[in-house]
């Protein structure tokens, strides 16, 4: 019975400590895993593991809790590690990533396992943000070389402002991601005023004379027609013809008085009105186009179209609410025949019958154009003068025969005179607004209240607009009493 007892409490003592080996040959670490009873730590998940988010280019002490007698650094371009003693380590970041340190005892025990992320030290970029926008919310984080900005600014030009401090701060604005969001997109719409005068006059003074003088058997045929160089010929006037003599005897003088006075006066508007997103450009033309030939290749003519009219360019930037930046390209041109040009006219003989041929080729229209272009800084609402022009021109010139025309008193039958002054005044005026979306009703349109007259209007009355049409607030229909669905 002795025996049997013994036996049983041997056989169960040899279970279990068989069970002992085989749990602790089982039971790693998390993370870990046992190959021929050979136990595999990678630290991540071990007991002695701590985690340091390390500034780049700064330093951190790590204190350990027994002596140390080695250390092991994954990557030790990025971090380097200085032993000060057996227990004091000081580790400097020094690139920017991921990696791990190991300190073991001199009896090869794992004392500490440190899993380091080296990181930009983003403190002086949130306190900058902090100084110089104040009124902006803006957090900053770093994804290993890259910064990430989030937050809510009031503009535009905030938003720009901030990326370029990142930019600036990283070294590199490529590593910048920018996820800040503005508070009011602006719309800003600009007015332009286009005014010109042109004002002209002309004054033609000429004195034509010719006549006949008899002296013995010889007759003299004399004659002075007077030119007006400016204006080119004589654009009519007053003329009157004075005779004097007798054709009897050969003495004759006539005298043709040309004068003349012109005023001219010429008045262009143009105000054109387009809006645009606060960093987005926009363009607006009012006029036409007008083809004009250029040669290409193989003797062959191609055409180019060209535009003319009341062009309007601009990008407006929204600063803040009382500071729009504007640049401005606009302009006004008008068809000239006078400095147009004529390509192809040729002349053509016909072997047979030598008759000669006039082919006139084609015209091509000249511009007269008044432009300007620049940039501004305004608020919502005020204006400017963007571009001027005062311009004076006088022309004059004297006609006559040679030593007569400067005779006193006389001299003035055998001259003429030719004045012309043109005066051009134009300014542009530049007017932004920063608008918003409204409603249908308090929107107006040229044909708002329009209504064709009828028959009888436009045969008796000679109308061709109804005197019922009158110009309504264009109200919008809204819904009255219950609306939508029920669903039980």
């Amino acid at each position: 019975m002795f025996m049997k007892q013994n036996w049983q409490k041997s056989f169960a003592k040899a279970m279990a400590g068989l069970c002992a080996g085989i749990a602790s040959l089982l039971m790693v670490a998390p993370g870990a895993m046992a190959q021929d009873g050979v136990r595999i730590d990678t630290g991540g998940n071990s007991q002695t593991s701590r985690s340091l988010i390390l500034p780049l280019n700064k330093a951190a002490i790590i204190e350990l809790p027994r002596d140390a007698a080695d250390v092991l650094i994954s990557k030790p371009e990025m971090v380097e590690a200085v032993v000060r003693s057996k227990r004091r380590v000081y580790i400097l970041g020094m690139e920017v990533g991921q990696t791990n340190a190991f300190f073991f005892d001199d009896k090869g025990r794992q004392i500490l396992n440190l899993e380091i992320r080296v990181e930009r030290d983003l403190d002086a970029l949130a306190e900058l943000y902090t100084r110089l926008l104040p009124d902006a919310r803006l957090t900053v984080e770093a994804v290993n070389n890259n910064v990430i900005l989030q937050g809510v600014v009031n503009s535009n030009s905030e938003a720009k402002i901030a990326q370029d401090i990142a930019g600036r701060f990283v070294g590199d604005e490529s590593l910048v991601m920018n996820m800040v969001t503005v508070r009011e997109q602006g719309q800003v719409m600009l007015k332009v005023r286009i005014v010109e005068m042109q004002r002209q006059l002309i004054k033609q003074l000429g004195i034509d004379t010719n006549g006949t003088v008899a002296l013995n058997n010889d007759v003299f045929d004399f004659a002075a027609n007077s030119t007006f160089a400016v204006a080119g010929n004589s654009l009519g006037g007053l003329n009157t013809t004075a005779n004097f003599g007798s054709s009897g005897n050969l003495r004759q003088l006539k005298l043709n008085f040309d004068a003349f006075e012109q005023m001219g006066l010429v008045r262009i508007l143009a105000e054109p009105n387009i809006t645009a997103v606060s960093g987005e450009s926009a363009s607006f033309l009012a006029g036409g186009q007008f083809p004009v030939p250029s040669a290409s290749g193989l003797g062959t003519t191609s055409v180019e179209f060209k535009k003319y009219g009341v062009a309007l360019g601009f990008t407006p930037v929204v600063l803040s609410k009382g500071r729009i930046n504007l640049k401005i390209k606009t302009e006004v041109s008008d068809l000239s025949v006078a400095t147009g040009v004529t390509i192809g006219g040729t002349v053509v003989t016909d072997p047979n019958t030598g008759e000669v041929t006039q082919v006139a080729g084609f015209s091509v229209p000249g511009l007269t154009v008044r432009s300007a272009e620049t940039t501004v800084e305004l608020p919502s609402g005020g204006s400017l003068a963007m571009a001027g022009l005062l311009q004076e021109n006088i022309q004059t010139a004297i006609d006559g025969v040679p030593a007569l025309k400067d005779v006193p008193v006389l001299g003035q039958l055998f001259r003429s005179n030719d004045f012309e002054r043109n005066e051009t005044e134009l300014v542009i005026i530049v007017t932004p607004y920063l608008v918003g979306p409204t409603r249908m009703s308090k929107l107006a349109s040229p044909d708002d209240g329009f209504k064709p007259a009828s028959d009888a209007e436009s045969v008796l009355l000679g109308k061709l607009e109804s005197n019922n049409g009158v110009r309504s607030n264009n109200t919008e229909r809204q819904l009255k009493g219950p609306m939508g669905f029920i669903i039980d």
